[in-house]
């Protein structure tokens, strides 16, 4: 009888040692339910470029996620010093411009970074050969951004039209100008040209308010369409993508 009991109290330990180990593996601690739910390296919604979206400041992709509590408290007042306040003097230095595009006297003022598109038309005109198609440039729609690629304008054609542009800073401020110089750097034939813009209005009581001319460089796309412009497509509009840096200058 004692015997019995010893064997069942034996089985009944076993079982219940078997039943805890399976209960523990089956919660996500074994290797395939690890990596299970985490994200494609190669998916495009991770870092597409057309996003512009940044990684967050505290975010560690590749490392060893022990270790960022022993290095986070110095980094992250690393990153926090080099993205608040205002922009280095490296942002504002046009010493590497062509010397056309820069005007004869002031410093500058604001350095933007612009993003968007130069915008054509297909257009009919009437000569006296008859009637001739082209891509007609209706102006540009882009945003300004700083050092940090933070938004802080719009750049676009005025009321005017696409020979009088505009740039407006998010606090309303703008200045609107006229072509002086148009410049293509060896090797741009593929971009849009510099220009030296001068300034014919402003709004507003911010920086641009004070611009007195505005120096576009760096220029990358923006070209008019090779696309066919025809009696068939007249009236449709190209959006051609473009970057470039805006310099502003005034007292």
């Amino acid at each position: 009888m004692k015997m019995t009991h010893a064997v069942a109290c034996a089985l009944l330990v076993q079982g219940c040692s078997s039943n805890n180990t399976a209960s523990q593996s089956g919660d996500g601690g074994g290797p395939e339910s690890s990596t299970e739910g985490e994200p494609d390296a190669g998916s495009e919604d991770a870092g597409h470029p057309d996003t512009g979206a940044k990684p967050e400041a505290g975010s560690d992709s590749g490392g060893d996620s022990g270790a960022t509590d022993a290095a986070g408290d110095s980094g992250g007042d690393a990153v926090a010093e080099e993205t608040d306040g205002a922009c280095s003097g490296d942002w504002l230095d046009a010493s590497a411009l062509y010397p056309g595009i820069v005007p004869d006297a002031g410093g500058v003022l604001l350095h933007a970074a612009g993003t968007g598109t130069q915008n054509y038309q297909c257009q009919a005109a009437s000569d006296d050969g008859g009637v001739t198609y082209s891509w007609v440039f209706v102006g540009p729609q882009a945003n300004l951004n700083d050092c940090h690629a933070v938004l802080i304008g719009h750049h676009f054609a005025s009321e005017a039209g696409a020979s009088a542009p505009e740039w407006q800073t998010l606090d309303g401020t703008y200045v609107i100008g006229s072509k002086k110089v148009s410049y293509t750097p060896d090797g741009g034939a593929g971009s849009i040209p510099w220009l030296l813009v001068q300034a014919t209005s402003h709004g507003g009581s911010g920086t641009l308010s004070v611009a007195s001319w505005v120096s576009r460089a760096n220029t990358e796309g923006g070209i008019a369409p090779s696309t066919t412009c025809d009696e068939s497509t007249v009236g449709t509009t190209q959006n051609v993508g473009y970057g470039a840096d805006y310099y502003f200058w005034g007292p």
